[in-house]
């Protein structure tokens, strides 16, 4: 498959609500149930977090040596709220002390600035078993639970489209 291209005007700036990052909150991956994240955070980046490891040789010249990527995405605050599904899911494997669910989800990033069209479908990629943690539960005002979401790297790649908030993922011919 061909890169995908930007679908912006020359020199328009993508907006940050182009890349979404959902999560299936579904019981299985064969029917899933697409939640997105992000509602009340005000910022919040896919970290690449690769290594990166430099040497010079004897005659001056530099060699780099990169690691594959260790993705992860913080969602701070997450504030409890009602209906979110995937706040209940990790309350309750905590509460039940089940860590071993915290490593059983799949999650859709889906770049909207990316694709044919500015209406989709949007270029997308499918981690599939990746890892979710709360890192704290408490706050001020109200009952936040900051969640690190740690991507799997086990992917497929494909398109979405999206009607009703809701995505569609249409996975990459091999």
């Amino acid at each position: 498959m061909a890169a995908a291209s930007i679908n912006l005007t020359s020199g328009q700036k993508a907006d940050r609500k182009l890349l979404m990052t959902f999560v299936n909150v579904g019981s299985t991956s064969d029917s899933p149930e697409w939640e997105i994240l992000g509602r009340g955070v005000e910022d919040s980046s896919i970290e690449y977090n690769h290594d990166v490891d430099q040497t010079t040789d004897v005659l001056g010249l530099t060699d780099t040596t990169v690691s594959p990527a260790k993705p992860t995405q913080e969602l701070d605050p997450n504030t409890i709220r009602g209906g979110n599904k995937l706040s209940a899911k990790i309350l309750d494997i905590e509460r039940r002390k089940a860590l071993s669910e915290l490593s059983s989800f799949d999650i859709l990033v889906v770049h909207c600035y990316l694709g044919t069209a500015t209406t989709g479908p949007f270029t997308a990629e499918m981690h599939k078993g990746c890892t979710i943690v709360p890192t704290s539960l408490g706050g001020s005002s109200y009952v936040d639970m900051p969640l690190t979401v740690y991507l799997s790297n086990d992917t497929d790649l494909g398109t979405v489209t999206i009607a009703e908030g809701k995505p569609t993922f249409s996975k990459e011919e091999e």
